[in-house]
């Protein structure tokens, strides 16, 4: 039995390191509960590694249920930018980026669900713009690349707003171009993309078709970023892009793919497992009638034990 119960518990390790690897945290507490339920089992090996495997299945699979992507509507995403030109009191500048900008210049209703807002900001706001999201209790250090990167570069961050998520990405010019940072908290992940253009070639000024002024992310250069995802709401974005004043198909002829670069997190600023997804595993009773003895089992064995000292007592 004990090296079965090696076993197990070797095998219970690895199934919590596969999710470590794909940042979700089990915590301590949970597996060891787990290790109680399967020691001591008479049950055949596999079928216990099999049983450990669904309870492993279904638990990521209600997580993820639970936590799946909401999807907004264009005029969710709009009305969470306009909360956010409000409490921004400051001189800093936040440009749009994404797929709502064509629609937003065409003032027309997309056709399809958004999942989040992208704003861009320079490198040198993000000290200030961190400070407006704070003061009006929407900054998370949970959801910051601050909070995780160990080599300094700041990837930006997420806040939500009526469910809306929102990524503030960063950007500064450097002597070869745009270079362009990126976080995605779920997975800890900072992207570098680095962008062949100027910076009047990266942030554009256009005006809408009801005559309301933006300053975005070139719709060139979303067009590329969009190429580089090529999934079925990109290409319908990229056909709405086209539609818009101001695109230019000699830009979008000359520049280049951007190139990307990405980077797992794992800083010092704060415990890694207090900001990974927690994983509570659905663990069953342990079954008394597998590797237990039950009390009517011990009252046997203790009639059985007082029977005999009376009979070697005669």
């Amino acid at each position: 039995m004990g090296e079965k119960n090696k076993e197990i518990i070797s095998y219970i390790d690895y199934k919590v390191k596969e999710l470590e690897n794909l940042s979700m945290y089990v915590p301590k507490e949970n597996i060891n509960k787990l290790i109680n339920v399967f020691t001591n089992r008479q049950e055949d090996i596999n079928v216990i590694k099999t049983r450990i495997d669904t309870i492993f299945d279904n638990s990521v699979s209600a997580y993820k249920k639970e936590n799946q992507k909401e999807e907004f509507t264009l005029d969710d995403l709009v009305k969470t930018y306009e909360k956010i030109e409000k409490m921004n009191k400051t001189k800093i500048k936040l440009y749009l980026s994404g797929g709502l900008v064509p629609y937003i210049l065409l003032s027309e209703k997309s056709d399809r669900k958004h999942t989040d807002l992208d704003l861009l900001c320079k490198k040198e706001d993000m000290r200030m713009i961190r400070e407006v999201f704070r003061n009006n209790d929407l900054y998370d250090p949970k959801k910051d690349s601050l909070t995780y990167t160990v080599n300094n570069i700041d990837y930006g961050f997420e806040v939500t707003i009526d469910k809306v998520k929102v990524n503030i990405s960063v950007f500064e010019e450097t002597g070869d171009g745009i270079v362009e940072y990126y976080f995605n908290s779920r997975k800890k992940i900072g992207r570098i993309k680095n962008i062949n253009a100027k910076l009047n070639d990266y942030i554009v000024p256009y005006v809408s078709s009801d005559n309301k002024k933006y300053l975005t992310k070139s719709l060139e250069l979303i067009i590329a970023d969009k190429l580089l995802l090529n999934r079925e709401k990109d290409k319908k974005d990229i056909e709405k892009i086209q539609e818009c004043n101001g695109i230019s198909i000699e830009k979008i002829k000359k520049i280049p793919l951007p190139l990307i670069k990405e980077a797992h997190l794992v800083g010092d600023n704060l415990e890694f497992t207090s900001t990974m997804p927690r994983i509570k595993l659905e663990i069953p009773k342990k079954d008394k009638k597998n590797g237990f003895i039950n009390i009517g089992t011990i009252l046997l064995l203790i009639a059985i034990v007082v029977s005999l000292i009376l009979t070697l007592n005669k």
